[in-house]
């Protein structure tokens, strides 16, 4: 997905809310309707708000499972912000191709 991107800068942004339609790559598994962006005013930039039930709404990167990301960077970052007293659970899954 993201392999025959420029990735030679310090990082690459692969949940970005910017730009008309920033969901297109991902798989959305539920309701299209319990995600949605919405600008936020502590963080002065666009997010993403998911809602409900973490067992039927999740998202999914690449949208095809027979995709990869093809990701280079050292580090995986993820800024989250989850309001005080909200469920919240995560599934990352990762696997080394051993390819450079």
């Amino acid at each position: 997905m993201f392999k025959n991107e420029y990735q030679g800068g310090a990082f690459v942004e692969i949940f970005s809310a910017q730009g008309k339609n920033p969901g297109a790559k991902w798989k959305i598994l539920g309701s299209p309707s319990v995600i949605w962006k919405e600008f936020d005013k502590e963080v002065k930039s666009f997010v993403f708000v998911l809602e409900g039930s973490s067992q039927t709404n999740k998202i999914q990167l690449p949208k095809e499972n027979k995709q990869i990301l093809g990701l280079i960077q050292r580090f995986l970052v993820l800024q989250i912000y989850i309001p005080l007293g909200q469920d919240f659970s995560t599934e990352l899954l990762i696997n080394n191709l051993g390819v450079r």
